[in-house]
């Protein structure tokens, strides 16, 4: 009988303990040690709107976690412990959940979940006693505030996190609040106020509080309102502090470490990185003030230091200076790290609150290595950028053009080659390069760039000459010279251009030299040939001209004896052959003959005499003095045949112009230049026919003045001007006229060299030549040249 009732009371209480489980309004799981569900109570079902039978055999864990924390929940459920409580983060569920977990064997535990959202004041003391009991029995330490009254409770654990033992810890808010940190107090504060007023129910933050040893920890603070009163207002909060100072200083970490490398690639001085590292260390370790140095064999290249002074809500990092003194030093940690060989970086902390322990010398450790790494990151990174930019700068500045093509447009390009192929600035990025140049003989520039670049031929042997066509109509004589790169990860054709357009110029205007050269020595070895004839028929000419003279004046004596005779037959027949041979008129006649070949033998010999001087080769390179006006004069006799025929030539020297340093027959060329410029000019316009009828048959004028001037600075010039009345020159190609193979005449009519030559003549001689010129009225040249090249040179 007693064994049939007590069997009937343990059947009792089995039942009781299966309505009591079901009943629970905390959702309950029964775990193995794999955390696996066993067994839950309908609240469970409830939770997760699933049935028994879908929840059984489930993983607790992956049920109620995301993916990210799944492993730390696993951790803090396979403790070897009785009891445990922490909360849930990244959950499934929405609101804010705390797990209370016990042991009930070495194979089996029981969880609870706790939603801390739906927490008010149990009605009856037991119920809240056990609830206290549940969250003191994990790592949390809880608190619990009567907002009217001013009262706290805090458990033994949340003692226990603050350093104070549990019967030593004043439960009051009061004594609470100075453990919050200075610069959390203002926040907590109006925390609570607004907590009073209504505005919240709950609240989840991180903030500082300091232990009993004055040591600043992190705390996660969370908490919800438990009881209200009859207008619904707050008067009770109940809540969760978690110590995560290790969490917060790794946090901290991180962002020191993803600032100071923001800087680095932000092109931040060194200084300032370091100064950066130094206030995050400063902040882990919650140190007064340090120094950060870098060292070199021992010595010190550069130094920062900070110091934090307290604002009204913050803490300030202040740079040290000189006129800053520097407190007695408690307390100091010196890390040192290697840069490089002999090379470090120091950084000194000094005067913590407490003693500096093994996790500040950790925190600080791991953020110097990353500073190290950063530095010797940037500094690998500033090399290589300075290298980029010398080469830019090489490439910019290189008197060549560079291109880079890929498959026929341009990739890059420097200044040069803007300037060689007339392109505006900035303006070539991915064009065609067959927009840019072409070849007179139609062929495809950037196949011929192709051909080019396979050749493999060495670069002294692999330049081509050719003359372009630019996208503007001019004309240049390039060389090329072309390879194949890699650029930007692509096979590309790196080219060269250079510009040989001057080259060629100077080429043909030493061809133009050469020329003339030749042409005037032939010329003065012509002049002197026949300069020797010249002379005794001149001689002879004078000669025949007395003879003729004394000659003439007995013939006429003669005439006038026979006439006193003429009835003489033999007379007779004398004067009527005189009668009919004209004798007189033709003595006349001979001595006007004469006359005239005496002037055309004189004009020879002059001609001749201009045309030596005119070509005569300075053996030396220095100037002579000579008279300007007769340099003119000599090149006006040998031009006068080019422009006789329409133009009459009117000069004006002047009587005091000085001797002049110069090349004769160099500033004569440049003369005759002008003078057969002006004489073309002048019978364009009237082939045109636009000269006036009462102009006659010379229409032309050409007037040649010089004078002597001085400049505003004092320096003494002989002007030269030539002006004609011809066709003119149009603007638009005035700033033309002196480049070389420039020429308006007809092809085979001219070099385009003459005014080109006259140009350089002109600057050789460090004299000027400009140009006045309206279109059909005539153009005016003006000529200075220095009349002491001495005093030109120094005034350089």
């Amino acid at each position: 009988m007693e064994i049939s009732e007590a069997n009937d009371k343990v059947l009792n209480a089995k039942k009781e303990l299966e309505a009591a489980w079901d009943g629970n309004p905390l959702p309950s799981f029964v775990l193995n040690h794999d955390l696996k569900i066993l067994r839950c109570n309908a609240s469970a079902t409830e939770l997760f709107q699933k049935s028994f039978f879908q929840l059984l055999g489930k993983d607790f864990v992956e049920l109620i976690c995301k993916e990210e924390i799944q492993e730390e929940i696993r951790t803090s459920l396979s403790r070897k412990s009785d009891q445990s409580s922490f909360p849930v983060i990244l959950s499934f569920l929405e609101g804010t959940y705390q797990i209370l977990s016990q042991s009930i064997s070495l194979e089996r535990l029981v969880v609870y979940i706790i939603n801390l959202d739906t927490i008010r004041l149990p009605e009856n003391r037991t119920d809240e006693l056990r609830l206290k009991l549940a969250l003191e029995s994990g790592q949390s330490g809880v608190w619990d505030f009567s907002l009217r009254l001013g009262k706290a409770y805090f458990s033994p654990e949340y003692a226990r996190m603050l350093g104070f033992e549990p019967e030593h810890f004043p439960q009051n808010f009061s004594h609470w609040e100075t453990l919050v940190h200075w610069e959390d107090r203002e926040q907590i504060r109006a925390l609570f106020e607004n907590y009073l007023n209504g505005s919240i129910d709950s609240h989840d933050l991180e903030i500082r509080m300091y232990t009993r040893l004055g040591k600043t920890i992190w705390v996660w603070s969370r908490g919800k309102v438990v009881e209200r009163d009859e207008n619904d207002l707050p008067i009770r909060v109940i809540g969760t502090h978690i110590d995560i100072t290790e969490r917060k200083k790794t946090e901290i970490r991180t962002e020191a470490v993803i600032k100071i490398g923001q800087k680095s690639s932000r092109a931040e001085s060194e200084d300032n990185i370091l100064l950066l590292a130094l206030r995050y260390s400063l902040q882990l370790t919650e140190s007064n003030c340090g120094y950060v140095r870098i060292c070199r064999d021992g010595l010190i290249i550069s130094e920062s230091g900070l110091y934090t002074v307290r604002d009204q809500s913050a803490s300030v990092f202040m740079p040290l200076d000189s006129s800053f003194k520097l407190p007695r030093i408690i307390r100091e940690l010196p890390i040192k790290f290697n840069l490089k060989e002999n090379e470090t970086v120091e950084l000194i902390l000094y005067n913590k609150r407490t003693e500096y322990e093994g996790i500040d010398f950790k925190e600080v450790e791991l953020l110097g290595t990353e500073l190290v790494h950063i530095l010797i990151r940037k500094r690998t990174e500033d090399l290589l950028l300075t290298s980029e930019w010398n080469l830019q700068s090489i490439v910019e500045c290189s008197p060549n053009g560079i291109l880079i093509l890929f498959d026929g447009n341009i990739q890059f390009y420097n200044r040069s080659s803007e300037i060689l192929l007339s392109q505006s600035k900035n303006q070539m990025k991915n064009k065609k390069v067959s927009e840019v140049f072409g070849f007179l003989n139609g062929e495809d520039p950037f196949e011929f760039i192709q051909s080019l670049s396979n050749n493999g031929f060495a670069p002294d042997q692999n330049v081509v000459e050719r003359n372009i066509i630019l996208s503007n109509g001019q004309k240049k004589w390039v060389s090329f010279w072309a390879i194949e790169i890699i650029y930007n990860g692509e096979v590309s054709i790196l080219v060269y251009l250079n510009d040989l357009s001057k080259a060629k110029d100077t080429e043909m205007q030493l061809l133009q030299s050469e020329k003339l050269a030749t042409i005037g020595q032939l010329a003065a070895g012509v002049a002197h040939e026949i300069n020797n004839p010249m002379a005794f028929i001149s001689s002879n000419l004078e000669t025949m001209r007395r003879y003729h003279k004394q000659l003439h004046t007995i013939m006429e004596s003669v005439n006038l004896v026979l006439k006193k005779y003429q009835t003489d037959p033999t007379v007779s027949k004398i004067l009527s052959d005189w009668d009919h041979y004209d004798v007189t008129n033709v003595l006349l006649d001979t001595s006007d003959m004469l006359e005239e070949s005496i002037d055309g033998a004189s004009r020879v010999v002059e001609i001749v005499r201009n045309i030596k001087s005119f070509a005569h080769v300075n053996k030396e390179e220095s100037f002579v003095m000579c008279n300007l006006n007769e340099v003119i004069t000599s090149a006006i006799n040998i031009s006068h045949h080019n422009i006789k025929y329409d133009s009459v030539v009117e000069f004006s020297f002047a009587k005091d112009l000085p001797e002049i340093p110069c090349h004769p027959q160099e500033i004569g060329q440049v003369i005759i230049n002008l003078l057969v410029n002006a004489g073309h000019a002048i019978e364009e316009k009237k082939n045109h026919g636009l000269y006036s009828d009462i102009q006659g048959e010379k229409p032309g004028k050409i007037e040649v003045k010089t004078r002597y001037i001085s400049s505003e600075t004092n320096q003494q010039f002989a002007e030269i001007k030539i002006k004609d009345n011809g066709i003119g020159i149009s603007e638009d190609i005035q700033s033309r006229i002196f480049d070389p193979f420039f020429s308006t005449k007809e092809t085979g009519e001219g070099t385009g060299l003459g005014l080109s030559i006259s140009m350089d003549i002109i600057r050789k001689h460090k004299g000027k030549i400009d140009l006045e010129s309206i279109r059909c009225e005539g153009t005016t040249f003006s000529i200075l040249l220095p009349t002491n090249l001495e005093d030109e040179n120094g005034s350089e």
